[in-house]
């Protein structure tokens, strides 16, 4: 059955697309073939932009988001806990850096108005929800991106690396233990890099699908992170076992 090249290469797709990543070693066991066999067919399917080839093996690449005003649905019940478990870190910071993407808008829409409490964002969606609530807000200028709704480019990044904030709070594309948090737009990439770096400390929102997987550009690695807020469960980010990062579990 696994001899047939095709059929091998659509049960590793099977699996990226469950979001397991592929151990080479083990699937060519698993299938009766060698280990060269089990390589070709993972760098096929890289070639293919179906997977992202690693050390033994290959994990699943993230999907390329469509443009945020297609992705602005009513938050899930994984959603929501994921934002109220981000809400009760934070409770009294007063400087926010904010990103953009569906994710942080959802964190937006509810974060409460305190005496002093500044939002910097890069994104008129979340500056428009944190008006809303009462929050004041400073906005970079810039070119819309429409993949992550976030103004971006060298006025935007320059602007983020010269202000301070106690805490950053970015949407991810895709996070894996080894690659980082990612971004499929380098330009966005490049801004959540500066409004992390200008910040005290890092929180990521990721839903468990966003696990293990790896978008185009990185944006930090996994161990410079400081919070993790995730829906996933301690199994699924046993590998984000780092010193200095605090896995915040919905």
């Amino acid at each position: 059955m696994f001899n047939v090249p095709e059929t091998r290469q659509q049960r590793l797709l099977d699996m990226l697309a469950s979001g397991d990543p592929l151990v080479a070693q083990e699937l060519a066991e698993a299938f009766g073939v060698s280990l060269d066999t089990i390589r070709r067919d993972i760098i096929a399917l890289e070639q293919l932009g179906k997977a992202h080839r690693v050390r033994g093996g290959a994990v699943p690449t993230a999907p390329i988001s469509p443009a945020l005003p297609y992705r602005v649905v009513p938050p899930t019940p994984a959603m929501d806990a994921i934002i109220r478990r981000a809400l009760r870190e934070i409770d009294d910071i007063k400087t926010l850096w904010l990103d953009g993407g569906t994710s942080v808008l959802a964190l937006a829409e509810k974060l409460p108005a305190i005496p002093g409490r500044l939002v910097m964002t890069p994104s008129p969606w979340i500056a428009v929800a944190c008006q809303k609530n009462g929050v004041e807000v400073y906005m970079l200028g810039g070119a819309l991106s429409p993949s992550g709704g976030i103004n971006v480019g060298g006025t935007a990044v320059l602007t983020a690396s010269t202000t301070y904030a106690d805490l950053a709070v970015l949407g991810v594309c895709g996070i894996d233990s080894e690659f980082g948090l990612s971004a499929d737009n380098l330009q966005e990439a490049q801004l959540k890099r500066a409004m992390a770096e200008a910040a005290e400390s890092t929180m990521a929102l990721a839903s468990r699908e966003k696990i293990g997987r790896r978008a185009r550009h990185r944006v930090l690695e996994s161990h410079s992170l400081d919070y993790l807020v995730t829906d996933a469960t301690e199994a699924e980010v046993a590998a984000f076992d780092f010193p200095k990062l605090e896995i915040l579990y919905a």
